[in-house]
């Protein structure tokens, strides 16, 4: 049992590569909670079978991979709200032009602006070299 543990404990540090560097604020985005699912009345889990691709339409945009009417984005009815509000600060290193977002608190977001310069730490996936942790300090 003791070796399971410690193999679980290994592969969780050496599955992924931490880095830490400057950036550049490139943008700043505040979605709102999501409402419940029972008051959403077309929310659906999973595509289904039926489902086919379409044009996007003239008044429709795509942010994030995900398509959504202008007025839509950043309310509780955009398709990225989560059960709790989300403040999203859009960086790019300034070492290796990465970009990518990073969750802040609200108090943070508020001071930021964009072409601000903040440090920030990261999590880099060891295989896939996705970045699946971030936060600025």
């Amino acid at each position: 049992m003791l070796g399971y543990v410690v193999a679980l404990l290994l592969i969780g540090f050496t599955g992924c590569e931490k880095n830490s560097g400057e950036a550049v604020v490139l943008s700043k985005e505040h979605i709102d909670a999501a409402l419940p699912t029972a008051e959403t009345p077309n929310a659906q889990s999973g595509p289904s079978p039926n489902e086919q691709v379409r044009p996007m339409g003239d008044d429709e945009i795509a942010v994030d991979g995900y398509v959504m009417k202008p007025e839509t984005r950043g309310t509780s009815r955009d398709p990225r709200a989560l059960k709790h509000e989300q403040w999203i600060v859009k960086v790019r290193m300034l070492d290796n032009g990465r970009t990518f977002q990073v969750p802040a608190d609200q108090t943070k977001w508020e001071k930021l602006r964009e072409n601000d310069r903040v440090k920030v730490k990261y999590r880099v996936g060891k295989y896939t070299g996705t970045v699946w942790a971030a936060e600025i300090e």
